[in-house]
């Protein structure tokens, strides 16, 4: 499917099928507008139209004054409410627009978080023009599981080696997720950079995220001494290529290698399969779940250039930092 061919309509429509396919307590979704207005909706019973959209009419009536105030209150925000026999998910989607999810009492609300704030990140990035991928990536399951776990409290710290090799995105990736920005000139890492970020699993549980974006430059770690310092404390890693040239994804047992022959602890590995905006790919999705199913790792597909999945990646970090306390 050629998603540059689609309407923003078609995309939206996907998007919220999608949705409702990977949750089948989701009897409605909708994007609609600050002011109640349907931009694009979907009804898994199209025979109970009339009480679904009445409903939905009713609640906006009832909450649109309280969703106004949380988008000029804050950067983004996602709110569950039961009403009589049904959830109602309302998530920022953009400067005008939310996504609303009408679900069965039965769902779980962490599957509905955090599909919810998937979906509607995606929303976003179409609205400004970008494209992304409408598809609904595996990891995002595992987001809901963990979310859905038992989180420990507190404030805690936890540093990201990010491998990969020359000009594979990494220091785009880590500046697309701790600014929200991306720069189209390629700048070599001299030796690391280090960006810090602070990830809210919950109210009660913090990571502090340091990440190092260690030089592609350096192909072999275990030969440069001095390149140890910057592996040390590592408590995960992520392993970078880029999508359009598939030498930098056959790399990756290099990266793991040297990792290792460094770090004597084992470590939690992820792969970030990276610039899925472009057209020219040489690496398909496939390759990328057999060699993380190889290493026993996850892994995402995304794009420092218009943010798709990056924040998922980040989150997961932080997730899976939490298994280890």
């Amino acid at each position: 499917m050629d998603l540059r061919k689609m309407s923003t309509h078609e995309l939206f429509s996907s998007l919220i099928s999608n949705i409702m396919q990977t949750i089948e307590e989701i009897t409605a979704a909708a994007i609609v507008d600050h002011d109640g207005l349907i931009i694009a909706s979907m009804l898994r019973d199209p025979a109970a139209e009339e009480d679904i959209i009445g409903t939905v009419t009713a609640v906006f009536d009832t909450f649109i004054n309280r969703v106004k105030k949380d988008f000029g209150s804050t950067e983004s925000f996602v709110s569950i409410m039961s009403v009589e026999n049904k959830k109602f998910v309302f998530a920022d989607a953009g400067e005008n627009a939310i996504l609303t999810l009408i679900a069965d009492l039965k769902a779980d609300d962490n599957q509905l978080k955090v599909y919810g704030e998937h979906v509607a990140r995606k929303i976003k990035h179409i609205l400004k023009g970008e494209e992304v991928d409408i598809s609904i990536p595996a990891i995002v399951s595992v987001l809901a599981k963990m979310r859905g776990g038992k989180l420990p409290k507190g404030e805690y710290n936890s540093k990201i080696i990010v491998l990969g090799d020359p000009a594979v995105g990494k220091t785009s990736l880590i500046r697309r997720f701790v600014d929200n920005k991306f720069a189209d000139s390629y700048i070599s890492t001299i030796g690391v950079d280090i960006s810090r970020k602070l990830v809210e699993l919950n109210k009660e549980c913090k990571i502090n995220l340091a990440i190092w974006d260690i030089a592609g430059q350096m192909k072999h770690a275990s030969a440069a001494p001095f390149t140890k310092r910057f592996y040390f404390g590592a408590n995960q890693c992520f392993l970078v290529c880029d999508m359009t040239r598939k030498k930098t994804f056959e790399n990756i047992d290099k990266w793991v290698e040297d990792a290792k022959s460094v770090m004597k602890k084992n470590i939690n590995y992820f792969i970030l399969g990276n610039k899925i905006d472009l057209q020219n790919i040489e690496v398909t999705e496939e390759e990328i779940k057999l060699k993380a199913d190889e290493l026993k790792c996850g892994y995402i597909l995304t794009s420092a250039k218009t943010g798709d999945n990056v924040d998922d990646a980040f989150q997961y970090a932080g997730y899976k930092f939490c298994e280890t306390l």
